[in-house]
């Protein structure tokens, strides 16, 4: 007789109606998860009650908003993922749904393994905060409440004084560790200097990693934030420690560092080897979304010091990716410079896994801008910067296939950045690839037959084109299925009847974009802009300001 493994997790299952969400439990206990399910009206007070590690919500569209406002509420403060079973797909159910605070969302048909890892990946997530958030309180705890700054150093290096915890951690002895040399302290010449520039700007915003050396010689990386001085006639630069990480080959030796030095914290090593640095440099700030692969988060550069810089970090969640994110690398690296790619500054490893740090760009995507009504002379500037983008990528053989509003980021200069080349594809010989990748209203109907080709990234412009012209989408439907319909066989409605003042000329190239056959199409976004700026020279000139 075997044992029965024990549960992985407590899930809540609150489903409408009920037989939902009995086959969404079967999953999950099938998962190894204890599961307790309850009908919408049940749904706050079990929250409350049982504080479930994660909550499936399933119910009809228009009741899922409600359904993630009451969990959000009765959970309070306290971090509780929620998965939002769509009845059907459709890219406003996703987005409304997890605008609200749902943190992932399913689609039918519910096949076992999508609905287990994507639970998998939100516990893990969930319990990855929730280790980081432990980390920097006890660290905090440590660090943060001595009387003395972690070190204090005369403005010329010469000399530093350790507090009892630095000193405890470097393995110096308390007389030792009232004049150490500050170039005794460093792993490398490359900290040495980022600690002295740091003693140059004691203002400057955020903590800056410095990898300072125990009196053995091994590494220990630690975050510096400088401290206002005591007093103004006091010389010296007082530093303490925001966090401590501790590098992957270091932990067999930390762990007898860690039972010296604090006996009684028996996870403490747990928490230690808990990093917030990306790939040994970045910190997180602010998670900007996730997706089928990975996350993405803004970072800071933890070795800048002075001007705080910021970048982008795409994550994946498994090594599974790495493979993905090793192509997207190559694709951003073929593609630059542009002044409408994003850069890729480097590709670092973090626990196995490649990880992309790319430009940090500040501004509104055009899913944003179209909330508003978008100028005439803007939307003809965008559409012209979309399309020399897109022709870029073209002369290097390789297409987008996700050109849609949400990836289109507008700077507050109105310069115009194309995000997310992870569904991208490099062409070899032949010019078509037998995968079907996109957002479903901006795809192509040889894209959605999974045959995409180049020209399939000319219907998608001229979808956005006919957005930005009507204000609506040429091909739309709640129902996916009716909508892969109306992509593979309707006809637009022509979009000067949706508005009469767009010259005959600029429907007649929207409608030739958007042909089913894309041979008919214009054969490269250097042809639709030459056929755009023949019939209107002065397309996407900015009026004189009066």
């Amino acid at each position: 007789m075997t044992d029965t493994p024990a549960p992985c997790g407590h899930l809540l299952i609150c489903a409408e109606p009920p037989g939902v969400g009995e086959s969404l439990a079967q999953v999950g206990r099938g998962g190894g998860y204890e599961v307790r399910t309850c009908s919408p009206t049940e749904l706050a007070e079990e929250v409350r009650r049982h504080c479930p590690d994660l909550v499936v919500l399933a119910a009809p569209e228009h009741r899922l908003p409600g359904l993630i406002t009451a969990a959000r509420a009765a959970a309070g403060e306290r971090r509780l993922p929620l998965l939002a079973a769509l009845p059907e797909f459709s890219e406003a159910a996703a987005a409304q749904v997890l605008s609200l605070g749902a943190d992932e969302f399913l689609v039918p048909p519910f096949r076992a393994e999508e609905v287990l890892a994507r639970v998998a990946v939100l516990l893990k997530l969930k319990r990855d905060e929730d280790l980081l958030l432990a980390s920097r309180a006890e660290f905090d705890r440590l660090f943060g409440h001595h009387a003395e700054a972690l070190l204090t150093c005369d403005r010329q290096g010469h000399a530093c004084r350790l507090n009892p915890a630095l000193t405890r951690l470097l393995g110096y002895t308390p007389r030792e560790s009232q004049g150490v040399p500050a170039q005794a302290l460093f792993a490398s010449a490359a900290d040495q200097e980022r600690f002295f520039r740091l003693l140059a700007e004691p203002a400057a915003t955020g903590a800056v990693k410095v990898t300072l050396k125990k009196k053995t010689g091994e590494p220990v990386i630690v975050l510096l934030r400088a401290l206002t001085p005591t007093s103004p006639r006091e010389a010296v630069a007082s530093f303490q420690v925001q966090q401590v990480g501790v590098p992957s080959p270091l932990k067999r030796a930390l762990k007898t560092l860690v039972e010296h030095f604090l006996p009684v914290a028996k996870d403490y090593l747990a928490l230690l080897s808990m990093t917030p640095l990306v790939g040994g440099r970045y910190e997180k700030l602010k998670k900007l979304g996730q997706g089928s692969f990975g996350e993405v988060w803004l970072v800071r550069d933890t070795e800048a010091v002075g001007e705080e810089r910021l970048f982008v970090a795409k994550i994946p969640y498994s090594k599974a990716a790495n493979a993905k994110f090793r192509k997207e690398a190559a694709i951003c690296r073929k593609l630059a410079p542009h002044p409408g790619i994003i850069r890729l500054e480097e590709v670092v490893e973090d626990d196995g896994k490649v990880v992309l740090i790319q430009e940090y760009v500040s501004g509104r995507t055009l899913d944003e801008l179209l909330t508003q009504e978008v100028p005439e002379h803007v939307a003809e500037n965008i559409i012209l910067q979309l399309i020399d983008v897109v022709a870029h990528a073209h002369r290097h053989r390789i297409m987008h296939r996700d050109i849609k509003p949400g990836n289109i980021i507008i700077q507050e200069d109105g310069r115009l950045k194309l995000l997310d080349y992870g569904a991208a594809k490099i062409l070899k010989e032949k010019d078509i690839s037998a995968t079907m990748v996109g957002s479903r209203p901006f795809m192509a109907p040889e894209q959605i037959m999974g045959e995409s080709e180049l020209r399939s990234d000319i219907w998608a412009i001229g979808v956005i084109m006919y957005l930005l012209y009507t204000g609506e989408l040429p091909f739309y439907s709640d129902n996916e299925k009716f909508l892969i319909d109306l992509i593979l066989e309707q006809e637009p409605t022509p979009p000067r009847e949706l508005n009469p003042d767009l010259p005959p000329e600029l429907e007649a190239i929207i409608l030739k974009c958007l042909k089913k056959d894309p041979r008919e199409r214009y054969p490269s976004a250097l042809a639709l802009k030459a056929d755009l700026m023949r019939h209107f020279p002065e397309y996407g000139w900015q009026p004189a300001q009066g």
